[in-house]
């Protein structure tokens, strides 16, 4: 069943215990879009509408996970994908490489482009794009090559995943320790240990907002819709007061996206942390498989085994997807995202020394001056609002304490600063975890099609 749950007060309002019971009138996606007609705080999916979202494939999804599980470390070839025809997997693949130069260094940025044989009129281009350590193969596939979300959503509607510079090498990467891998910030050559320690210590979130609005300017036309997942969710935001702010018309869909960091309620997230909380800005952060046991791991992962222990689960999925997916970030991107502002010295000072008399001509104020975009994010002007989550996402909800879930409380303050506009928050009321789009992705699919339909009537 669908419900609805009313505060007292829409801003950080505790919750009654007042419970809306929906009727069913057609399909769980209709009623999910009947649902969000509703003023309330949040709404719910419970399990069996959940479990009858979505559609089939053309082929199973078959053709796609021959190709994964016949490739070594399952690093598919995306250039492989675009001769697979239409007729067969019911959209046609393009792979887009883009080139494009900021602080005097040229960037990759790379989008899988999934176009429907037959499109559902009057919706945008879903654009996806990565969390910080990972890239477009979980929108895709999951750990064991079975069809991701990207292909389900791609039978209705044009998908663009966008990954952002560094995070994916043709081949993969076969270095087992994480600290000592070399993101690809170029496709087209290997970077010196020099170079690297530059490129890392200019990797500002401008840099990567840049990269994806090139993306899409190149090879996307009419309206777009912008979903990142994690710490990729900052992107939409710097990008709605940007050129591209007409094509987005002031809608934004989140899939654990949170909120851009210069809000009163990331900032309260995240409290205070030191310089000690980061590694040295030239460095890379390594994820290991130790920071996906909580949140990131649930009963519906493909490794989830309940007699083992959530470490054992956590390395068996890391080594399923160890070389095609980066598992670092960069510390610049973590301290802009966690809303650090008061470390702008300490950064500054890192990038100057870093970029002393560098070969490659970087200027260190004009990388100093593209610092914390996250936290100038518009955070008005925006016409239609939805963030979708799922119990098990517990950096984004709280099942336990309802009235203190990050979606929530972001939804409110957006609230607060958008009078009068139609916000939303959409709570799949299932076993899904951060990664739920490589969980149940025919599922999930169904619903974000229903969040977006409703995101579109007019």
């Amino acid at each position: 069943m669908f419900r609805s749950k009313l505060y007292s007060s829409i801003i950080f309002a505790s919750i009654l215990s007042l419970v809306f019971i929906f009727p069913v009138y057609g399909s769980p996606e209709e009623d999910i879009i009947q649902m969000l007609q509703q003023e309330q705080p949040y709404h719910v999916v419970t399990a069996e509408p959940f479990n009858q979202l979505g559609w089939d494939l053309p082929d199973g999804g078959a053709t796609v996970k021959a190709i994964g599980d016949a490739t070594p470390g399952s690093v598919i070839d995306p250039r492989e994908l675009e001769k697979l025809s239409p007729d067969l997997i019911g959209y046609q693949v393009k792979w887009h490489e883009i080139r494009y130069n900021q602080y005097g260094l040229d960037w990759d940025i790379t989008g899988l482009h999934l176009i429907p044989k037959e499109a559902l009129p009057g919706l945008p281009t879903l654009v996806f794009i990565n969390g910080g350590a990972g890239n477009w193969y979980e929108f895709f596939v999951d750990s064991l090559n079975r069809s991701g979300v990207g292909q389900y959503l791609a039978q209705k509607i044009p998908v663009m995943i966008a990954t952002i510079p560094g995070n994916y090498r043709h081949g993969g990467w076969t270095e087992n320790d994480l600290a000592k891998r070399i993101p690809a910030y170029v496709l087209d050559r290997e970077i010196s240990a020099d170079e690297l320690a530059i490129r890392n210590a200019v990797y500002t979130f401008q840099l990567v907002a840049e990269g994806v609005k090139k993306l899409l300017e190149t090879v996307t036309t009419g309206p777009i819709i912008i979903s990142g997942h994690s710490t990729g969710g900052e992107i939409q935001f710097i990008l709605q007061g940007t050129t591209l702010g007409e094509r987005l018309q002031g809608k934004s869909f989140g899939w654990g996206t949170g909120g851009p960091a210069g809000l009163e309620v990331m900032q309260k997230f995240r409290g205070i942390q030191s310089t000690d909380s980061f590694p040295d800005i030239w460095n890379i952060r390594p994820r290991p498989a130790d920071n996906y046991m909580d949140g990131y791991l649930g009963p519906l992962n493909a490794v989830w085994n309940p007699s083992k222990t959530r470490l054992a689960m956590a390395k068996e999925w890391q080594a399923l997807e160890r070389r095609k997916k980066p598992y670092f970030k960069q510390p610049l991107q973590d301290i802009e995202h966690n809303s650090s502002i008061y470390l702008l010295d300490h950064i500054t000072g890192q990038i100057r020394q870093t970029l002393d008399n560098n070969e490659f001509g970087v200027e260190p104020e004009e990388v100093i001056a593209d610092l914390f975009s996250t936290m100038r994010s518009p955070h008005t002007g925006y016409t239609k609002m939805i963030w979708t989550t799922s119990r098990l996402d517990t950096g984004h909800w709280n099942p336990d304490n309802v009235s203190e879930s990050r979606e929530l409380l972001i939804a409110n303050e957006f609230r607060q600063k958008n009078p009068g506009i139609p916000i939303r928050v959409l709570l799949f009321d299932v076993p899904l975890t951060h990664f739920g789009h490589a969980e149940q992705p025919k599922q999930i699919s169904g619903g974000f099609l229903a969040a977006i339909k409703w995101l579109y009537q007019p």
